[in-house]
């Protein structure tokens, strides 16, 4: 079915409950607009694109129009000549997009970040783990602040193959994040930890799923997320156990700051548990600063506006702490005491 075909998606729909397609869509929702493709760097070289793009095999709105919108495609390959692997997306016309895939042939790590002007972006991400490998995966955010964003992720891992995902999102000022991961071989993993500061306005929506396939599979999801003057923070998790998937063991965590009476913050973890021997958790919570801590920093030296600085800063960077990667952990790291500063 081409996105011309296809309906448009009903609030009720657990994916666009907050933020709507037309909300997101570049012009109007009855129209395919051709989208000019963004600039791609590879360790400092420009990407040159396949004329194609892969078949679309998940019937999805979103990935259909990325994907008929624009029909390049840039492959990276991480094998044992680009362990370690920089990308950077640069953005410069009203409407851009880009088509990445990472076909992962052994253990490494990429950072990616998105830069430009745009004032719509979309992105899709698919990339596939083979076996055996331990690949680490980051990524920033740091768009034109009058930015709309649309990006889709589908991360499909192999047998004794882990996914270590770090997430940096500050830029932009509309987000409509749409990430999943499916575990398809026996002792595959999942470990993902998203950061995200909502200021001025700013809108972010994150829809998270993993898919457990096979038994003995484990994923960890934490997504912590500070908000202030307006901003507006969005996490649904949706969290599948399939049958005969026993020995899997799975978890997820929302955070959310509040530092304004006008921030706010949404958090929906859902589990659809399908098999018996099986650990899988949920939480949620939203709590504004503590007082308390405000008070041990001033009585330390800080100003209220550097202890609330440092609290907030503290809280983000702890969603990195325990990324094993030293190059992913380093870049997402010190991509947040920038901002801070």
């Amino acid at each position: 079915m081409t996105y011309l075909e296809m309906p448009i998606p009903n609030r009720s729909e657990h994916l666009w409950r907050y933020t709507p397609w037309k909300k997101v869509h570049p012009t109007k929702i009855n129209k395919l607009p051709d989208i000019e493709p963004s600039s791609v760097l590879v360790n400092g070289q420009l990407s040159k694109a396949n004329n194609h793009s892969k078949a679309i095999t998940r019937n999805d709105i979103s990935r259909t129009f990325l994907a008929e919108s624009n029909s390049t495609l840039h492959e990276i390959i991480i094998d044992n000549d680009s362990i370690d692997t920089e990308v950077v997306i640069q953005t410069e016309r009203e409407l851009e997009s880009c088509n990445l895939h990472f076909d992962v042939q052994s253990s490494g790590s990429v950072c990616l970040r998105l830069l430009g002007k745009s004032n719509w972006f979309g992105l899709s991400i698919t990339g596939v783990l083979q076996h055996n490998v331990n690949f680490s995966f980051a990524i920033v955010n740091d768009l034109n602040e009058k930015c709309t964003v649309l990006r889709c992720e589908d991360w499909d891992i192999s047998r004794d193959s882990s996914l270590e995902y770090g997430e940096l999102s500050t830029g932009a000022n509309t987000i409509k994040s749409d990430i999943r991961t499916y575990l398809k071989g026996t002792n595959s993993s999942l470990t993902q930890n998203i950061a995200v500061h909502c200021d001025l306005g700013r809108v972010d929506d994150h829809h998270i799923e993993i898919h457990h396939l096979q038994p003995h599979t484990n994923s960890s999801l934490s997504v912590n997320s500070v908000c202030a003057n307006k901003g507006h923070a969005i996490g649904t998790g949706l969290l599948i156990i399939e049958e005969n998937c026993d020995g899997s063991d799975a978890s997820q965590v929302f955070k959310n700051l509040l530092l304004s009476e006008n921030a706010k913050a949404e958090a929906i973890p859902e589990l659809e548990v399908l098999s018996d021997d099986v650990s899988a958790a949920h939480g949620a919570a939203s709590s504004t600063v503590d007082p308390e801590q405000i008070h041990y920093l001033m009585a330390r030296g800080y100003s209220r506006e550097d202890a609330k600085t440092e609290i907030l800063e503290g809280f983000l960077i702890s969603s990195f702490a325990k990324l094993s990667n030293e190059k992913a952990r380093q870049f997402l790291m010190s991509e947040l005491s920038v901002k801070e500063d």
